[in-house]
């Protein structure tokens, strides 16, 4: 190992989705981390890969992105100059808008800050446009097929078209960028999580392997007078893909789990899925790879014995909340409406914990593909929607609807180290928790500073709850444990780990270039 190179000579980059008011906690820790590079004094991109169609403002006003972080859009900033060129060449994109005409109806509505605006012809819907409500310039087109199904989503930054799903029937996305606003200049396969999908650059007729290869290729060109180049790939995702397919000279990689790496059941039995058996198979480009919990790197050393795995957790946040009274009657879930969390096992069991709790209620912060059958769920289930039951949507204010709650609940299936686990821990919220692979059993003491139940026992989790919502005492001493979480998951802790991190992997001479056999 070498001296590492300074900071101001070292370019980070890191990757994340979009930047909407809508932020999971995977893409907050990302964040955190390009704000920590940033300070430091390393020349730090944030790299959006999604339809990010407002330059990041939001972010930055809300203070969770520095002004110094550099973004680069891959819609916005992939095409160069001959891209640009080509495009004026080229009869522009015509985006598919139904003309007035007989049997043409046009509906308006306002829903939030969105104005929408329905299309139907001879009584079928067939376009669904949403305006910002304050310039009517068009945010996305929805085009419908004559059975109602979505066939294409046009998408818009500051009225400007800047990209095009195509949604076949059988399944998939085809996603066209857009240059300029009238050319299509990258076509992709973007269906599934690793980015193998055909890609093409259109305008020069060229052929770039797949989707994670025509993002290696440029941030390669992007990046090619680093001297030093640390990459970090956050997630499952196109991006670990990505990182492995670059072939930058002095490129230093960093892979970051931020879950479980087991498939159905995900018990410690259960197989690695399939697409990060081949990330681990795989380590090319890949200086460090970071797990969240000392219990998933033993897991994974004992599968990939020569993987270079390091532990850093996330940081507990200083709590800075004030004036927020706490409700000794609320349960509290923060997170997705997915799948993985299994929300239909909370509302199962807060049948139970209403029954012997009647004033009790549970507040759902979040959204997801999942909130309308949860929704029908809960009034099935006989507790009422809007009382019993709240779901109060997406929250940019985590540690608010923690600190108004007596207790927490986690009811997934596998996780990594959420974040919501020490956020609500901060305030002194306790949390009852299945003992899921990962996270949970990291930082929750059953008993000292909140509970873990076995996986999936519905009845156990609501005797919890019901534990902690009739004992005072007990909540008291529960939280006063949990606000400790903040000693053992410092930010100060946080900040030194993931500096060290940099600076091992910055400082090495060449790259890792080799491969993992799975045992």
């Amino acid at each position: 190992m070498t001296r590492a190179p300074r900071p101001g000579d070292t370019d980070v980059v890191l990757f994340v989705r979009s930047l909407g008011q809508r932020i999971a906690g995977g893409t907050r820790a990302v964040l955190a981390r390009a704000n920590l590079y940033a300070g430091l004094g390393y020349r730090t991109t944030l790299v959006v890969t999604g339809l990010l169609d407002d330059d990041g403002d939001w972010v930055r006003e809300h203070g969770l992105l520095r002004p110094d972080v550099r973004l680069l859009v891959l819609w916005r900033d992939g095409p160069d100059a001959v891209d640009r060129a080509r495009a004026q060449e080229v009869e522009p994109v015509t985006v598919p808008r139904i003309a007035d005409g007989p049997g043409v109806k046009r509906r308006r509505r306002t829903v939030g800050d969105v104005l929408q605006v329905r299309t139907l012809v001879d009584d079928k819907l067939r376009t669904i446009e949403l305006l910002d409500q304050d310039t009517e310039t068009t945010r996305q087109l929805i085009v419908l097929r004559e059975d109602g199904s979505r066939e294409s989503l046009w998408a818009f930054a500051h009225g400007e078209l800047i990209a095009i799903d195509h949604l076949p029937k059988g399944g998939g996305r085809r996603r066209e960028l857009v240059v300029d606003g009238r050319a299509v200049w990258l076509e992709a396969e973007v269906d599934g999580h690793v980015g193998t999908g055909e890609a093409r650059l259109l305008l020069r007729e060229e052929q770039v392997g797949d989707y994670a290869g025509a993002i290696a290729r440029w941030l390669d060109t992007t990046f090619a007078s680093a001297r030093h180049l640390v990459v970090f790939a956050d997630g499952e995702n196109v991006w670990q893909r990505s990182l492995r397919l670059m072939r930058h000279p002095h490129l230093r990689g960093v892979s970051v789990l931020h879950n479980s790496h087991l498939a159905a059941p995900y018990d410690a039995a259960a197989p690695t899925k399939p697409h990060w058996d081949g990330f681990f198979s795989d380590t090319t480009n890949v200086d460090a790879m970071v797990c969240l919990t000392e219990r998933q790197r033993t897991d994974l050393l004992e599968r990939y014995p020569g993987l270079p795995l390091h532990v850093l957790r996330h940081a507990a946040p200083k709590p800075r909340v004030r004036g927020v009274r706490r409700d000794g009657d609320s349960v509290v879930f923060v997170g997705r409406l997915a799948p993985q969390k299994q929300l239909d096992h909370l509302l199962r069991a807060f049948v139970l914990v209403h029954e012997r709790v009647p004033g009790a209620h549970l507040d759902v912060y979040g959204h997801g593909v999942e909130e309308e059958s949860l929704k029908k769920l809960t009034t099935e289930l006989g507790l009422d929607l809007g009382t019993t039951v709240r779901f109060h949507g997406a929250t940019s204010q985590a540690l608010h609807a923690f600190a108004g709650s007596r207790v927490a609940a986690m009811t997934s299936f596998h996780e990594g180290l959420p974040l919501t686990l020490t956020e609500a821990m901060s305030v002194g919220t306790p949390f009852v928790a299945y003992d899921c692979n990962y996270g949970p059993a990291e930082v929750i003491r059953d008993g000292e500073n909140g509970f873990l139940v076995a996986r999936d026992d519905v009845p156990a989790l609501a005797d919890r709850l019901v534990q902690v919502l009739q004992d005072d005492r007990l909540a008291r001493r529960l939280g006063r444990e949990a606000k400790r979480v903040t000693t053992s998951f410092s930010p100060r802790r946080y900040r030194d780990a993931w500096r060290d991190l940099l600076g091992q992997v910055a400082s090495r001479e060449s790259s890792s270039s080799h491969t993992v056999a799975s045992s």
